[in-house]
């Protein structure tokens, strides 16, 4: 794994981008579930249009509805811009991928379209890919977001994670930090420079995008900082400044936290770095025992099974 090239969104601008673009696209895909994120898809399609005129090339929606007709999400995709493009997840037929609901299975579905739908246009290996999580909350989001990601990128990168100051980042520091740090192996060190190792803000080329493999749900980004362990990839850091979103229950925090130790242990396993005996194995089920606010005894538990695909390009 290669060091970690560091920038903060102030080392990139629209004007110098354009000169360095030279007729290579940019797109941005969006991954949204029902109408929870109706408005904040408009509000973020409608900057993104006005402040990036020129520089962007397009715009996806990787949509999942919750019923079979047109929603809300979609209706104010394309008031806010006409052009947008929405892949409906829950019908777009990838070959090796049947219904499978989760955040990197609606992510690679978008993938997918790009590389079928768009190739003979100006879409090609080194098109810039910028994933955005769809609710980020407005006062912090800006045209910088995009700018700095595909700026980094377009800087020699082949891979670009955004890092941020939030308030809150349960997961990352009480779960993922300590987690990257308990294993010391020599492929696996520069993980720990990641400043925010799991954002859903993030950039590369097409080209490196359709070389890894994508977890279905909550492991997407720790599977993509694995792949970069054992590729000889060329990754960036991005500082975008002050960061917030909508914040998750405690119960979708413990399935988070879940599938992220879930997806690193299954590829320790696979790297060979860690192995298991006595029977041992990794569960798919979470098990959560607690006493409610009424004092009675509770316990659930959680098939939190998730795919990995294969890399696009062993399918294009």
């Amino acid at each position: 794994m290669r060091h970690i090239r560091r920038y903060e969104h102030t080392d990139f601008n629209k004007k110098a981008l354009l000169r360095k673009k030279k007729g290579r696209a940019v797109y941005v895909i969006f991954s949204s579930y029902g109408e929870r994120e109706a408005d904040l898809i408009y509000d973020k399609i409608k900057l993104l249009r006005a402040e990036l005129s020129g520089f962007l090339d397009g715009i996806i929606v990787s949509h999942r509805r919750t019923g079979i007709r047109m929603d809300k999400t979609e209706k104010k995709a394309r008031e806010a811009w006409e052009e947008v493009e929405i892949v409906i997840s829950n019908s777009y037929k990838v070959p090796d991928m049947g219904n499978e609901k989760g955040k990197g299975a609606d992510m690679r579905r978008a993938l997918y379209y790009l590389n079928r739908e768009k190739r003979g246009t100006a879409v090609g290996s080194d098109t810039v890919i910028v994933f955005l999580d769809a609710d980020v909350l407005p006062e912090y989001f800006g045209a910088h977001f995009v700018l700095a990601l595909s700026g980094a990128v377009m800087a020699g990168n082949d891979f670009a994670r955004a890092s941020f100051w939030r308030e809150m980042g349960r997961i990352k520091k009480f779960l993922v930090q300590p987690l990257l740090s308990v294993i010391d192996h020599p492929c696996l060190g520069r993980l720990t420079e990641f400043h925010y190792p799991l954002a859903g803000e993030a950039a590369g080329t097409l080209k490196f995008f359709n070389s890894v493999g994508f977890w279905q749900r909550y492991g997407v980004e720790t599977g993509i900082n694995m792949e970069l362990c054992r590729g000889d990839y060329k990754m960036a850091d991005v500082n975008l400044g002050r960061y917030d979103h909508q914040h998750h229950s405690d119960l979708d925090i413990q399935k988070m936290a879940f599938g992220i130790i879930r997806t690193y242990l299954i590829q320790l396993y696979d790297y060979g770095i860690v192995r298991f005996s006595d029977g041992a194995r990794i569960s798919d089920i979470f098990r959560v025992s607690f006493i409610d606010e009424r004092g009675r005894r509770q316990s659930r538990k959680f098939n939190l099974r998730e795919k990995k695909y294969q890399p696009l390009k062993n399918m294009l």
